[in-house]
Protein backbone atom coordinates (compact mmCIF):
# COMPACT_ATOMS: atom_id res chain seq x y z
CA UNK A 1 0.00 0.00 0.00
CA UNK A 2 3.23 2.66 0.74
CA UNK A 3 4.44 1.94 -2.37
CA UNK A 4 1.35 2.42 -4.28
CA UNK A 5 0.63 5.71 -2.87
CA UNK A 6 4.58 6.66 -3.15
CA UNK A 7 3.82 5.88 -6.87
CA UNK A 8 1.29 7.41 -7.07
CA UNK A 9 2.70 10.96 -5.68
CA UNK A 10 5.07 10.74 -8.09
CA UNK A 11 2.75 10.37 -10.84
CA UNK A 12 0.52 13.06 -9.80
CA UNK A 13 3.77 15.20 -9.01
CA UNK A 14 5.18 14.16 -12.81
CA UNK A 15 2.09 15.66 -14.19
CA UNK A 16 1.60 18.82 -12.81
CA UNK A 17 5.02 19.53 -13.70
CA UNK A 18 4.29 18.27 -17.06
CA UNK A 19 1.42 20.39 -17.28
CA UNK A 20 2.89 23.27 -16.21
CA UNK A 21 6.03 23.21 -18.58
CA UNK A 22 7.85 25.12 -16.19
CA UNK A 23 11.30 23.36 -15.09
CA UNK A 24 11.98 22.15 -19.14
CA UNK A 25 15.54 23.22 -20.94
CA UNK A 26 15.29 25.84 -22.80
CA UNK A 27 15.09 24.65 -26.76
CA UNK A 28 18.24 25.09 -29.01
CA UNK A 29 16.94 26.81 -32.36
CA UNK A 30 19.56 25.57 -35.07
CA UNK A 31 20.63 27.11 -38.20
CA UNK A 32 18.81 26.62 -41.42
CA UNK A 33 20.73 25.75 -44.71
CA UNK A 34 20.81 28.70 -46.86
CA UNK A 35 21.80 30.77 -43.16
CA UNK A 36 24.24 27.87 -41.51
CA UNK A 37 25.02 30.26 -38.85
CA UNK A 38 27.09 27.36 -36.60
CA UNK A 39 29.36 28.91 -33.77
CA UNK A 40 32.45 29.10 -34.89
CA UNK A 41 31.41 30.03 -38.39
CA UNK A 42 32.57 33.25 -40.16
CA UNK A 43 31.81 34.57 -43.59
CA UNK A 44 34.92 36.98 -45.03
CA UNK A 45 33.39 39.96 -47.48
CA UNK A 46 35.36 42.32 -49.85
CA UNK A 47 34.25 45.36 -48.30
CA UNK A 48 36.81 44.28 -45.26
CA UNK A 49 33.89 43.03 -43.01
CA UNK A 50 34.01 39.75 -41.18
CA UNK A 51 30.42 38.52 -40.44
CA UNK A 52 30.62 35.61 -37.11
CA UNK A 53 28.52 33.55 -35.86
CA UNK A 54 29.76 33.35 -32.17
CA UNK A 55 27.69 31.09 -30.01
CA UNK A 56 24.64 30.22 -28.35
CA UNK A 57 22.68 32.88 -26.71
CA UNK A 58 19.17 32.68 -24.06
CA UNK A 59 17.01 34.80 -25.77
CA UNK A 60 13.37 36.02 -25.70
CA UNK A 61 11.03 38.46 -27.08
CA UNK A 62 7.99 40.65 -27.19
CA UNK A 63 5.89 38.76 -30.52
CA UNK A 64 3.83 42.82 -30.14
CA UNK A 65 3.24 45.60 -29.17
CA UNK A 66 -0.37 44.83 -28.20
CA UNK A 67 1.38 42.10 -25.92
CA UNK A 68 3.11 42.35 -22.80
CA UNK A 69 4.19 38.38 -22.42
CA UNK A 70 7.48 37.48 -23.79
CA UNK A 71 7.84 34.11 -25.94
CA UNK A 72 9.56 31.06 -24.29
CA UNK A 73 13.69 31.64 -24.07
CA UNK A 74 15.48 29.69 -26.54
CA UNK A 75 19.11 29.34 -27.16
CA UNK A 76 19.58 31.29 -30.69
CA UNK A 77 22.63 31.35 -32.61
CA UNK A 78 24.54 34.82 -32.35
CA UNK A 79 24.95 36.10 -36.54
CA UNK A 80 26.94 39.11 -36.77
CA UNK A 81 25.50 40.18 -33.67
CA UNK A 82 22.06 39.43 -34.42
CA UNK A 83 19.52 37.03 -32.88
CA UNK A 84 18.74 34.13 -35.43
CA UNK A 85 15.92 32.74 -35.44
CA UNK A 86 16.41 29.97 -38.51
CA UNK A 87 15.99 32.72 -41.23
CA UNK A 88 14.83 35.60 -39.17
CA UNK A 89 16.57 38.11 -36.98
CA UNK A 90 15.30 39.89 -33.54
CA UNK A 91 14.84 43.21 -34.72
CA UNK A 92 13.99 46.85 -31.93
CA UNK A 93 10.97 47.41 -34.58
CA UNK A 94 7.95 47.46 -32.30
CA UNK A 95 5.61 46.52 -35.06
CA UNK A 96 7.94 43.78 -36.34
CA UNK A 97 10.10 42.30 -33.49
CA UNK A 98 11.57 39.19 -36.35
CA UNK A 99 12.66 40.35 -39.71
CA UNK A 100 12.25 37.25 -42.14
CA UNK A 101 15.52 37.43 -43.84
CA UNK A 102 14.59 34.70 -46.30
CA UNK A 103 12.33 32.17 -46.54
CA UNK A 104 13.60 29.70 -48.89
CA UNK A 105 10.45 28.46 -49.97
CA UNK A 106 10.53 29.90 -53.65
CA UNK A 107 8.41 33.03 -54.81
CA UNK A 108 6.89 34.96 -51.66
CA UNK A 109 6.87 38.45 -50.59
CA UNK A 110 6.56 39.70 -46.91
CA UNK A 111 6.50 42.57 -44.50
CA UNK A 112 9.73 43.03 -42.65
CA UNK A 113 9.00 46.41 -40.75
CA UNK A 114 7.01 49.76 -41.41
CA UNK A 115 7.73 53.71 -41.55
CA UNK A 116 5.18 56.51 -41.37
CA UNK A 117 2.63 53.79 -42.65
CA UNK A 118 5.04 52.90 -45.73
CA UNK A 119 5.33 49.25 -45.44
CA UNK A 120 8.95 48.11 -46.14
CA UNK A 121 8.70 44.37 -47.54
CA UNK A 122 11.52 41.51 -48.78
CA UNK A 123 10.93 39.55 -52.20
CA UNK A 124 12.69 36.46 -52.84
CA UNK A 125 13.38 34.72 -55.71
CA UNK A 126 15.08 30.68 -56.44
CA UNK A 127 17.99 30.78 -59.13
CA UNK A 128 20.22 28.39 -60.35
CA UNK A 129 23.56 29.38 -59.57
CA UNK A 130 25.65 33.13 -59.41
CA UNK A 131 28.67 33.95 -59.96
CA UNK A 132 30.76 36.47 -57.38
CA UNK A 133 34.41 36.59 -57.95
CA UNK A 134 35.99 33.23 -59.28
CA UNK A 135 33.38 31.15 -57.60
CA UNK A 136 29.92 29.65 -58.71
CA UNK A 137 27.76 28.80 -56.26
CA UNK A 138 24.08 26.94 -57.20
CA UNK A 139 21.47 27.04 -55.03
CA UNK A 140 20.45 30.41 -54.58
CA UNK A 141 17.86 32.41 -53.20
CA UNK A 142 18.00 36.22 -54.03
CA UNK A 143 15.98 38.58 -51.88
CA UNK A 144 15.25 41.87 -52.65
CA UNK A 145 14.22 44.91 -50.03
CA UNK A 146 11.88 47.27 -51.15
CA UNK A 147 9.15 50.20 -49.96
CA UNK A 148 5.43 49.27 -50.67
CA UNK A 149 4.12 52.31 -52.28
CA UNK A 150 7.74 52.28 -54.99
CA UNK A 151 6.02 48.60 -55.91
CA UNK A 152 8.26 47.89 -59.27
CA UNK A 153 10.69 46.32 -60.23
CA UNK A 154 13.38 48.92 -60.62
CA UNK A 155 12.68 50.85 -57.05
CA UNK A 156 14.17 48.26 -54.96
CA UNK A 157 16.52 49.22 -51.76
CA UNK A 158 18.90 45.81 -51.73
CA UNK A 159 19.20 42.43 -53.26
CA UNK A 160 20.85 39.92 -51.17
CA UNK A 161 21.71 36.42 -52.26
CA UNK A 162 22.06 33.50 -50.18
CA UNK A 163 23.56 30.03 -50.79
CA UNK A 164 22.50 26.83 -49.65
CA UNK A 165 24.96 25.09 -47.25
CA UNK A 166 26.98 28.83 -47.02
CA UNK A 167 25.00 31.80 -46.50
CA UNK A 168 24.70 35.64 -47.37
CA UNK A 169 27.25 35.59 -51.18
CA UNK A 170 26.76 39.02 -52.33
CA UNK A 171 24.40 42.41 -51.32
CA UNK A 172 23.93 44.95 -53.58
CA UNK A 173 22.26 48.33 -52.77
CA UNK A 174 20.01 50.70 -55.16
CA UNK A 175 18.55 53.87 -54.53
CA UNK A 176 14.85 53.80 -55.24
CA UNK A 177 14.23 57.24 -56.48
CA UNK A 178 17.48 57.00 -58.97
CA UNK A 179 18.16 55.89 -62.38
CA UNK A 180 21.65 55.13 -61.76
CA UNK A 181 22.22 51.28 -61.41
CA UNK A 182 22.45 49.20 -58.46
CA UNK A 183 26.14 48.96 -56.06
CA UNK A 184 28.03 45.98 -55.11
CA UNK A 185 28.32 46.57 -51.93
CA UNK A 186 29.85 43.20 -50.73
CA UNK A 187 30.61 40.02 -52.32
CA UNK A 188 32.23 36.87 -50.57
CA UNK A 189 35.73 36.62 -50.49
CA UNK A 190 36.18 33.46 -47.63
CA UNK A 191 34.53 31.59 -45.70
CA UNK A 192 34.04 28.49 -43.10
CA UNK A 193 31.40 26.57 -41.59
CA UNK A 194 31.73 25.25 -38.44
CA UNK A 195 29.37 22.57 -38.49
Amino acid sequence: MRTFKLSFIVAAGLAIFAACGDGSDPQYIAPDAYLPAYPGSYWDYTDGTRVRATGYELHSYRPSTTSTDYTDECYVPVWDGHYLYKYSIYQPSPLYPMKELLRAKGSAVWIVDENNGDKLKRSEVAIDSLVVGDSVYKNIYCVTEFIESLDNVDHWNTREYYAKNIGLVKVEVNNPHDTLGCVVQKELRHYFINK
